[in-house]
């Protein structure tokens, strides 16, 4: 996993992107809970 720290800007980002869209789940649910 040596190219990790080779393209650290590009894993980041890729880490960043997985974040946002775990972080929409949770809006997501959050909504449904209140329209319940």
């Amino acid at each position: 996993m040596c190219s990790i720290f080779k393209d650290r800007k590009e894993y980041q980002f890729q880490e960043s992107l997985l974040t946002q869209k775990e972080n929409e789940k949770e809006e997501e649910e959050e909504e449904e809970r209140k329209s319940c």
